[in-house]
């Protein structure tokens, strides 16, 4: 006789997927852009780069490494620093939860893009990246280590198809 599963233990296939911890988010980061200065860096600010992933390394650069608060030259001195974190903080998350739900060949033409982007050499960008795995350092405070994970695997792969032979990928 089968024994049916325990449904305490089941997820609910309808519940949305989390990416950040719980708790950790105010409520208006679900909101498309909850205040003004959101909305600048979302819709004047971040639209002039050309994708996320570029977005998300400049956002994550924006962070200062020792307190985690983001920092801008010219918005936190017209607006204060926590005002422009909590905006620049928002960003980021959004940016990476769109990051985290593209398929791997966006990561691969993301990658592409972001290297054309910074006008370095193809080949010393791809070993740099797999080197110093700098882009572990780019996820948002607040992410679940399964989505980070996520994001560095997907990165991880990117970085060896834009590695193999051309002739490997690009006529497949």
């Amino acid at each position: 006789m089968q024994v049916p599963p325990d449904p305490k233990r089941l997820p609910d296939s309808r519940a949305p997927i989390e990416f950040f911890s719980p708790g950790v988010l105010p409520s208006e980061a679900t909101e498309a852009y909850p205040d003004a200065l959101t909305r600048q860096i979302g819709e004047v600010i971040l639209p002039t780069l050309p994708n996320d992933l570029t977005r998300m390394i400049y956002l994550a650069s924006l962070r200062d490494c020792n307190s985690g608060l983001y920092l801008h030259p010219e918005l936190s001195h017209q607006h204060g620093i926590p005002a422009v974190d909590r905006a620049l903080r928002l960003c980021h998350e959004r940016v990476f939860r769109g990051l985290l739900a593209a398929r791997l060949p966006d990561y691969v033409m993301q990658l592409q893009e972001y290297i054309r982007y910074t006008r370095g050499e193809t080949h010393t960008v791809l070993n740099t990246w797999k080197c110093l795995q700098a882009y572990r350092a780019t996820v948002p405070l607040a992410a679940l280590p399964l989505s980070s994970e996520l994001f560095f695997l997907n990165i991880a792969i990117a970085l060896e198809i834009l590695g193999a032979p051309e002739r490997e990928w690009q006529h497949s």
